[in-house]
């Protein structure tokens, strides 16, 4: 088989490749479309969404006695760590300023002496 025949072999699989790859997906969209569908994981989806509730109350009611943090616990210290490295940043921003005015007063003091000595 020379090199053009296999790239011709290529060029007709992947353009059929591509065809069955639309004909199923219209096929799947076509499914997942329909009422009796959409309405019965829909409301699956309720009765789940209750159960985690349902479940998270649980553990953090448990958690208490327990001593363990709760998804909330860890995510409200995450925050306060985030919020003590913000200010934190803040603060060595700061006094790299106050370094830097320093430095300057320092250079202006000593310009200053050696001019009058």
């Amino acid at each position: 088989m020379s090199n053009k025949q296999a790239l011709d072999v290529y060029r007709i699989l992947k353009l059929n490749g591509l065809k069955f790859e639309n004909m199923l997906n219209q096929s799947i969209q076509s499914q997942l479309n329909q009422k009796f569908f959409i309405q019965t994981f829909g409301s699956h989806n309720q009765v789940a969404a209750a159960v985690i509730r349902k479940l998270q109350n649980s553990i953090e009611t448990i958690s208490i006695p327990l001593n363990f943090p709760t998804k909330k616990d860890v995510a409200n210290a995450t925050k306060i760590n985030i919020q003590t490295e913000e200010k934190v940043d803040l603060l060595n921003e700061k006094v790299n300023e106050i370094l830097l005015s320093l430095e300057e007063l320092k250079q202006l003091t000593s310009e200053g002496l050696s001019e009058n000595g």
